[in-house]
């Protein structure tokens, strides 16, 4: 009995693995998809500071310009 036992024991083990493995194969999902909404945000806002740094690169060099009064 105890071999019949062991054999269940170890059947109820292996089962409840495979459910914490769904679990985590789940939640492994959810944080992969959150890491791709997450990369779109970051190039988004990178494409953003590119635009304010060059408009202050402009504004700094029109500063710098000398202008002809007349």
């Amino acid at each position: 009995m105890s071999t019949l036992g062991d054999a269940v024991k170890g059947i109820k083990q292996l089962l409840l693995l495979q459910e914490q493995v769904r679990q985590l194969e789940k939640v492994g999902e959810k944080q992969s998809e959150a890491l791709g909404r997450l990369t779109g945000d970051v190039l988004g806002l990178d494409k953003r500071v590119i635009r304010i740094e060059t408009m202050i690169e402009m504004t700094q060099r029109s500063a710098q310009t000398p202008r002809i009064e007349g």
